[in-house]
């Protein structure tokens, strides 16, 4: 089963959850993306860490399964921990890829279009999720109820530079972020993402940049030596 669809089935199962992506990626596009599920604090009130964990296991493969896919797929499972922190469950994923062509072609990733273009001194990020799904009675009483509308879905993607531009999602820095609710999602088509980043400037630039930097070194040494030759006259 595809990620998303495996998130609403949970989600209309346990009440709510929050779900975040983290990627980061390198110049040549391998890169991480680290997945954190953790419930809402409606959930641990009314139902616990141990119910919560018990929950997670609907939707996450076996440990073994997903590691012998990712490996055939040559992408590495770094890690799938169940934790508590500061009395808080969560379950906290690490995946390691090379490529967003290997990735895409695991069964959590499938229904992306993963794609990186790297250009001289800029890369681009192309990053579609499709959410159209067909909904049933059931999910569609649970939208009516709110059920979803506190389940959130966050991702957040770090390139290697200074993002400049980015459409379907906020840029800040060297990063772009997407805050959604899965309700809306879920009646949505896709949520898609493009950004570029800059990783270099030209060496043109560079070298008029070192030049503006002596003059400027150059015209502060020499004023300041007229001023230290500048005759002193007594009152």
């Amino acid at each position: 089963m595809r990620l998303f669809l495996l998130i609403i089935i949970t989600l209309l199962l346990s009440s709510c959850i929050r779900y975040r992506e983290i990627w980061r990626f390198n110049k040549n596009g391998s890169g991480t993306v680290r997945i954190i599920c953790e419930p809402s604090p409606d959930w641990l009130k009314y139902s616990g860490a141990t119910n919560w964990f018990q929950a997670t296991l609907l939707f996450i493969p076996p440990y073994k399964s997903l590691s012998q896919e990712f490996a055939r797929a040559g992408v590495k499972f770094n890690h799938c921990k169940f934790v508590t922190i500061k009395g808080k469950p969560r379950v906290d994923m690490l995946i390691a890829f090379d490529s967003l062509t290997s990735i895409s072609r695991t069964s959590l990733f499938s229904d992306r279009l993963l794609k990186w273009r790297k250009r001289r001194f800029k890369v681009t990020l192309l990053h579609r999720l499709s959410t159209k799904r067909p909904l049933g009675k059931v999910e569609m009483a649970s939208l009516d109820d709110g059920i979803l509308s506190d389940a959130t879905f966050d991702v957040k993607m770090y390139f290697p530079g200074r993002v400049i531009s980015a459409q379907g999602a906020k840029k800040k820095e060297n990063y772009v972020y997407v805050n959604a609710n899965l309700s809306e999602l879920a009646m949505s088509n896709a949520i898609t993402i493009s950004a570029t980043a800059r990783t270099g400037y030209p060496l043109w630039i560079k070298l008029m940049i070192a030049l503006i930097v002596i003059i400027v070194i150059i015209s502060t040494i020499f004023i300041s030596w007229k001023m230290f030759l500048k005759p002193k006259f007594g009152n």
